[in-house]
């Protein structure tokens, strides 16, 4: 899954950049795949265990894959460390993959290796381990509601732009009460299976000792299926236009959500688009802002954020918010316009280039730290597709052409399946 925040920074650095190539392995046992990045930049090996599976594949209650998450790690852990909690937790749960990492000086690669592999155990924890994990987790999903209700409005608008309720439900609360272990060990055996899971080593490690760690550590897995991602190829119709409205204390201001599905359907993966993607994401954040924050006073903030899956279908979600005294009717209409006319003026080549050397500078911001070079690497891989190096993706912006990014605005604003909320803040 290709995620894009306004906030997200990318390696979209020169071909000068010292970034090591991906080297895929083939003795891997039943892996969907893994690959060694080496990477002498500092002095460590970071092991990246990524089940190709998140919140999106929760069956009947939201928060499984989340829970699992807290419990597979800390199983891991008194597997092999002998105890529960051990250590800080490192691990993450997206739309489409749980992220387990684990890092250390390159002397500890086996104890890393022993880490990764304890995540596809059983997990196996006291009962009132267990149970003291379920209230973690429900204080962090409360946090996390309660600090950015545009997650949970988010949800709320896709679930009326897919007609679905499953991964984009608005129950995230309603469902804490019912997590369990139970279900979670179903989601372990269904998701955690070789065939869905793919490692990552990355770090000051020479390749043919990773290759040989892997083989060592995961060559006795059984090859099988992967779960099915049954929402991967689910699109909205093409005419859908849905406006719901609803009220909540827990908003300090009013609110629209403009969530609106794009289907690149010249595309067979989201590798396929990374350089007009990018390019022109930037390119879109720049004149939309200018035209609704710098051209008039209806708004009193303008954020986007993009989410690609895997085949390249994309969601766009706007949040808008009005100014006061501004209403919901005549705010849409001022982003609509804005919108439907964002390209009346031609896009220059000086934008274009521009937006390249904007992510080129993100790009080398990013490279300075190990931890954005991890995001960086698990960014595609969360597909379950070839970890794209800095290098690699350096080459492909260098290589986008300026028609491309001009095919890909122009679809972007064409109309197609769109769900608006109106969202009240409460008195």
């Amino acid at each position: 899954m290709i995620r894009i925040l306004t906030a997200l920074l990318l390696f979209a650095t020169t071909l000068s950049t010292q970034a090591q190539e991906v080297i895929p392995l083939d003795d891997i046992g039943g892996l969907h795949s893994a690959y060694v990045v080496p990477r002498d930049k500092f002095n460590r090996v970071d092991v990246q265990l990524i089940v190709l599976s998140g919140s999106y594949d929760d069956d009947e209650i939201s928060g499984t894959a989340h829970f699992l998450e807290h419990l597979a790690a800390f199983s891991a852990d008194t597997y092999v460390l002998r105890e529960p909690r051990a250590r800080d937790l490192y691990a993450k749960t997206s739309s489409v993959a749980t992220i387990y990492t684990n890092s250390g000086p390159p002397r500890d690669i086996d104890r890393l290796m022993k880490l990764s592999r304890a995540v596809l155990y059983e997990p196996k924890l006291p009962q009132d381990f267990l149970e003291s994990e379920i209230k973690i987790v429900e204080r962090e999903t409360f946090l996390r509601e309660r600090q950015y209700p545009t997650r949970w409005l988010r949800r709320i608008a896709l679930q009326n732009l897919y007609g679905s309720k499953r991964g984009r439900a608005n129950n995230m609360i309603e469902d804490l009460p019912k997590l369990n272990l139970q279900t979670a060990l179903e989601f372990h055996e269904k998701h955690y299976t070789p065939a869905n899971v793919m490692v990552v080593i990355s770090g000051k490690i020479d390749p043919k000792e990773a290759a040989a760690k892997v083989k060592e550590y995961f060559g006795d897995t059984e090859a099988g299926k992967a779960p099915e991602k049954w929402w991967l190829n689910e699109k909205p119709d093409p005419q859908l236009r849905t406006l719901e409205r609803i009220s909540s204390n827990r908003l300090q201001d009013d609110l629209i959500i403009y969530s609106k599905f794009v289907d690149l359907d010249w595309v067979d993966t989201s590798i396929d688009l990374q350089g007009e993607f990018f390019i022109g994401v930037t390119i879109f954040q720049a004149r939309i802002r200018e035209a609704l924050m710098f051209s008039g006073f209806e708004f009193q903030s303008v954020g986007t954020d993009f989410f690609m899956a895997k085949n390249g279908d994309t969601e766009m979600n706007t949040f808008l918010e009005p100014m006061p005294g501004v209403s919901f009717e005549d705010a849409l209409a001022k982003f609509e316009q804005a919108f439907t006319t964002l390209l009346d003026e031609p896009i220059t080549a000086e934008e274009i280039d521009t937006a390249r050397q904007r992510n080129a500078a993100h790009g080398r911001n990013a490279a300075r730290g190990a931890q954005d070079f991890l995001r960086f690497l698990e960014n595609v891989a969360s597909d379950g597709l070839t970890p794209i190096s800095p290098g690699t993706y350096a080459k492909l912006i260098e290589d986008t052409t300026d028609a491309e990014v001009l095919k890909f605005m122009e679809k972007l604003i064409e109309p197609s399946a769109t769900s608006i909320l109106f969202a009240q803040k409460e008195d």
